[in-house]
């Protein structure tokens, strides 16, 4: 291992710890700072619980199924109309170059 001033021969990091911890004054750490106790309102208020959900309405599963069924084949007919449309410019322009 190489330290970034390059000198191969420190190996620190690989000291023997198996003795006494290192004194304060050796390493300069001297521990967390110390803990004042909180204030006695330190937290904040408590709001009263909200009312629990509403009940949703029932669903007419048949009207929404008859609604898709006239919204996907409205759909369809437009995705058609613009097909047949561009195949006949598509025609015009071939036939304008062919002929």
């Amino acid at each position: 291992m190489t330290t970034p001033s390059g000198a191969p021969d420190d190996h620190s990091p690989w000291r023997d710890v198996s003795g006494p911890p290192p004194s304060a004054e050796q390493t300069g750490y001297t521990g967390p700072p110390p803990q004042t106790p909180p204030a006695p309102g330190w937290r904040p208020p408590v709001l009263r619980p909200s009312p629990p959900p509403r009940q949703l309405p029932g669903q007419d599963l048949g009207a929404l199924d008859a609604a898709e069924s006239r919204a996907r084949g409205l759909s369809y007919g437009v995705g058609i109309g613009a097909l047949v449309v561009m195949v006949i410019a598509l025609c015009t322009v071939c036939g304008r170059f062919l002929f």
